[in-house]
């Protein structure tokens, strides 16, 4: 060895696998860590978002939680709405029409139940005697 062991890891160079790795390839990815860019990660980066998995806390989320509700997107059933689905109707709040009424607008007037006064009334008290259609006599 003309080196005499240049990483200081006990074996000499001509036999050791990763000469210049004096852990010799910690992760075992088969990739000594002189040359490994996650040299602790055995994936190398499964998610391909620049961030070691050994210290990534979404290491199969490229977006790292992009909507912030600590879920990562992997697992995450509602990877863009940080509310994930906040009234249970099965649809996503970034894509539900309706995020705060679990009927969608049942009425069908355009008026999310939420926020409609007559949730059941499609013309929403026709008759403006402040009793809703639905219940209307």
């Amino acid at each position: 060895d003309a080196e005499n062991d240049a990483d200081g890891d006990l074996i000499c160079g001509d036999v050791d696998s990763c000469q210049y790795d004096a852990e010799n390839d910690a992760d075992g990815d088969v990739v000594c860590g002189d040359v490994d860019s996650c040299e602790y990660d055995a994936e190398n980066d499964a998610d391909v978002d620049l961030i070691c998995g050994d210290v990534d806390s979404c290491k199969y989320d490229a977006e790292n939680d992009a909507d912030g509700d600590l879920i990562c997107g992997d697992v995450d059933s509602c990877k863009y709405d940080p509310e994930n689905d906040a009234d249970g109707d099965l649809i996503c709040g970034d894509v539900d029409s309706c995020q705060y009424d679990a009927e969608n607008d049942a009425d069908g007037d355009l008026i999310c139940g939420n926020i409609d006064s007559c949730q059941y009334d499609a013309e929403n008290d026709a008759d403006s005697d402040w009793v809703c259609g639905d219940v209307d006599s």
